[in-house]
């Protein structure tokens, strides 16, 4: 058994039932060395099943499986995309052939050419991928993905706007948007959900918005504020179809535009999202209630919102503080306390405790 290098790409070698094998692991020395390691031991352990290996599909064979499958019914078009991507690199290779140096070259060019949270989305579908190869029976063995190393991303950005803010955008909204923007800024809904918000799903007489589909996949219930009910009425409600019937190319358009003129320099519309939230929380503090109320999946997602609770509760305390009737007296001002003792004087141990107790007055 031995390792050798051909044209800068490591293979293993080595010997079954008396018949010579050999197998491409890719750019990683100590790869070969482990995968070496490995197959002793299933050659020992009558483990090695050599069949599979030579019956393994291609990544492209195996990606037109997933998609038909799975992956056509997944809410995010873009890894239809991605899939794409993935077969113009490593399409025609075999999936026991993909080692994880292979996956890392990937992972690295990626993260070059767009950015890290790019990549890690990559990285997310390949491991889907393995992992269904593995459900269905087409790939054995540990998901290669699981040992790419990759970065942390960034902190979630968390914009929102001022009170101030939110009375400038809407005087500078054409009136097409804005009931839009007071749903957003009144519900936290996502664009799509507004977007795809039909009148039979809007109870004005429960005052009650119900989200069928959402994100998470789970449908939700957001309580519909009185300011955003008056904004609905005046659009004329009707038994059934879509409550905001407006190109997406449209409001787009008007959405930069309204934005430039209330001087929001980079500002997305998913910010409003951001806005409702830190609004809510400041107001309420109710974290499990705004979970709910956005359809977060996870109480984390909830939790960048948290620090916003505890910076308001310090305001209320000064507001609260301002309006008690406690005034400083002149012996704290002086520094005196109790018989015109200094808090200097203060005896700091036991001891000095005891003696001043003895001393006479």
């Amino acid at each position: 058994m031995a390792i050798f290098k051909r044209q800068n790409v490591y293979w293993i070698d080595y010997y079954f039932q008396g018949q010579r094998k050999r197998e491409r692991i890719g750019l990683s020395y100590k790869l070969a060395q482990e995968v070496l390691h490995k197959r002793k031991l299933e050659i020992a352990e009558h483990k090695f099943f050599p069949q599979r290996q030579s019956q393994s599909i291609t990544f492209r064979q195996m990606s037109e499986k997933f998609w038909s499958l799975h992956g056509q019914y997944l809410r995010s078009k873009s890894w239809g995309l991605m899939l794409r991507y993935f077969n113009e690199s490593i399409g025609d290779k075999k999936l026991t052939e993909i080692s994880v140096g292979d996956l890392q070259k990937f992972y690295n060019d990626t993260v070059q050419r767009t950015s890290a949270p790019t990549a890690n989305r990559y990285l997310t579908l390949l491991k889907c991928i393995f992992n269904k190869a593995k459900a269905w029976g087409d790939f054995h063995g540990d998901n290669p993905c699981n040992r790419v190393s990759n970065l942390k991303e960034p902190p979630h950005r968390l914009r929102f706007l001022s009170k101030h803010e939110i009375k400038t955008l809407l005087e500078k909204t054409d009136p097409r948007l804005y009931p839009i923007l007071v749903c957003a800024i009144m519900t936290g809904m996502r664009r799509g959900e507004i977007l795809g918000l039909r009148w039979e799903n809007v109870s004005l007489e429960h005052n009650t918005i119900y989200i069928l589909q959402s994100k998470s996949g789970k449908p939700r219930e957001i309580p519909l504020a009185p300011k955003l009910r008056d904004v609905l009425l005046s659009l004329e409600p009707i038994s059934q179809g879509p409550v905001f019937e407006i190109p997406i190319i449209t409001l787009r358009r008007l959405f930069d535009k309204a934005t430039r003129d209330a001087g929001l320099l980079g500002f997305r519309f998913h910010d409003l999202r951001h806005t409702f939230a830190s609004h809510y929380i400041m107001r309420t503090s109710d974290l499990p209630a705004l979970q709910r109320i956005l359809g977060h999946s996870s109480p984390m997602m909830t939790q960048r919102y948290a620090h916003l609770a505890q910076s308001h509760l310090a305001s209320e305390m000064q507001i609260f503080d301002s309006s008690m009737p406690i005034q400083r007296p002149d012996f704290l001002a002086d520094g005196h306390l109790y018989g015109h003792q200094t808090q200097t004087d203060f005896p700091t141990s036991p001891e000095k405790c005891l003696i001043s107790k003895q001393l006479p007055a």
